[in-house]
């Protein structure tokens, strides 16, 4: 038996198959799921500017706090001790480091994510395009 003979007996059409519509139901089950994908990665990217921010406000205000513990020493009357403001010093640097490293972690996060979004888009494009395509076959 040849392919063709295979082929013949294959006869999908009979049987209510439509490989049209199945190939449309698919590319609409595609669609849905990149366009959930976009929607799962855009509230990721809200999520991490609310812990960003969050973080960044926590970290600011324990920086503000030593501040002024460190400028109460420095203006307050009789002898001040020099490792109690070597110790605020380094805490305060400290903090410093943190909010550095907490904004280049956000913004880390924040590129791979509209990378991913751009990539789900880029995907949601083609598929619209082929939808496009669909419809001037008909």
């Amino acid at each position: 038996m040849e392919y063709r003979d295979y082929w013949e007996d294959l006869d999908l059409s009979s049987s209510g198959f439509s490989v049209e519509e199945f190939l449309r139901e698919e590319q609409q089950n595609e669609e849905e799921r990149l366009e959930q994908e976009l929607e799962r990665l855009e509230s990721l990217l809200d999520e991490r500017r609310e812990i960003h921010s969050e973080t960044v406000e926590e970290l600011e205000s324990k920086l503000d706090w030593y501040v002024e513990r460190l400028e109460d020493l420095y203006h307050g009357f009789g002898g001040v001790e020099e490792e109690k403001k070597e110790r605020l010093k380094s805490k305060i640097d400290g903090f410093y480091s943190e909010l550095r490293s907490e904004k280049r972690q956000q913004w880390r996060d924040r590129i791979e994510l509209e990378m991913e979004v751009r990539e789900v888009q880029k995907a949601l494009e083609e598929v619209s395009d082929e939808d496009e395509l669909w419809k001037l076959l008909e």
